[in-house]
């Protein structure tokens, strides 16, 4: 049963802004002039009295989603945008590019999820079992189902996402990073899913405005198509379908001269790693090298069965990563939409302590 205080939200000073977009000319209509695209939504919620904390937080949501992600949870209790200004940091909460109330790009291409796509992968995907964990997922407020309300105002948030992910990651990078330098000072990415890839690509560009990178299940395995949105190959740059920067520099990812590693785990896909036989050399992400990451994943969730990989991957390219899997810290039953389950405020406790560890000791 939640308590009163699980419902109020926390007090705190709101603005709002966008950051990004270009305009192109108009020649849709007979007025003339431009349109607008790609412009990036930015909320800045900042604690009452100011911020307690040096470094702000920026939260990138995941596919289909939107800002609302961080406020609160569909069945009304607090969400992680109250837990983080309760510790005292200043947070920015972004809808990417064509999403929510970025507006969409009508010259793209969308997918609408479906219901069964939510239940399946987010919300009841015990009954669906399509992966080996997902019987242990317990932490979803109510049934997950179609017709229960929690699920219903859920479904309501879900938004058409973008299907050509080549456009809609430059479009991210773009807006993230228009972000950081607004921002003009160094701040933690808190980055969810399909959100990953705007992360590590901003931190790329401008790695002296990213302190830490926390990562919830970020879009992966690196190489592979596994993922649901997915077809059958994805992130030909390891984290990203668009480039990153390697060193020694490279000009196409086929220059990375991959190896797959089979797992020996039940449940636990290969490892797609760069070879490093035969004297080979490994391609460091040099630009993220000196920021301290963090992969944390859900005992239930379908990246259960792939976030190792990206770890894995993130190692070997130089970037020190750590990585919490909540059932090696007691914490059980969760899927891949943490920040709105049952425990969500005991999660947002296990990234801020690794922060502070980071951070401030």
């Amino acid at each position: 049963m939640a308590t009163q205080e699980q419902y109020v939200e926390t007090p705190c000073h709101r603005r709002f802004f966008f950051v990004g977009g270009v305009y192109v000319e108009d020649t849709a209509t007979h007025f003339g002039g431009y349109t607008l695209k790609d412009q990036t939504y930015v909320e800045c919620l900042t604690p009452i009295g100011g911020a307690r904390r040096e470094f702000p937080i920026v939260l990138i949501h995941g596919g289909g989603q939107s800002g609302m992600n961080w406020l609160q949870t569909p069945d009304g209790r607090k969400g992680w945008a109250s837990f983080f200004l309760d510790q005292g940091y200043e947070l920015y909460l972004i809808d990417t590019a064509s999403r929510g109330r970025s507006a969409m790009d009508l010259t793209q291409n969308y997918i609408q999820y479906p219901t069964g796509m939510a239940e399946d992968f987010w919300t009841c995907t015990k009954a669906a079992a399509k992966w080996a964990q997902a019987k242990l997922h317990n932490q979803w407020p109510g049934t997950g189902r179609r017709g229960d309300p929690v699920f219903d105002q859920y479904y309501a948030t879900i938004l058409p996402s973008a299907v050509d992910l080549v456009a809609y990651q430059q479009a991210q990078k773009d807006g993230v990073s228009a972000l950081l330098k607004r921002i003009d000072r160094p701040s933690i990415l808190l980055i969810h899913s399909q959100g990953a890839p705007g992360g590590w690509l901003a931190a790329d560009a401008f790695p002296h405005l990213v302190k830490a990178i926390v990562a919830v299940e970020p879009n992966g395995p690196p190489f592979a198509g596994t993922h649901p949105h997915n077809g059958s190959a994805a992130r030909s740059w390891g984290l990203t379908d668009i480039p990153m920067e390697f060193s020694p520099a490279i000009s196409g990812p086929s220059e990375l001269h991959l190896t797959t590693i089979p797992s020996t785990e039940d449940g636990k896909e290969a490892v797609v790693l760069q070879d490093e036989s035969h004297g080979r050399t490994v391609h460091k992400l040099k630009n993220l090298e000196s920021i301290p990451v963090l992969i944390e994943m859900g005992e239930a969730s379908y990246h259960a069965g792939f976030d190792h990989a990206t770890v894995a991957f993130l190692r070997q390219a130089g970037v020190s990563c750590d990585f919490i899997k909540l059932e090696d810290i007691g914490i059980h039953g969760n899927g891949h939409m943490q920040m709105l389950e049952l425990n969500n405020l005991q999660i947002a406790a296990v990234l801020h302590r690794w922060i502070e560890d980071k951070l401030y000791t």
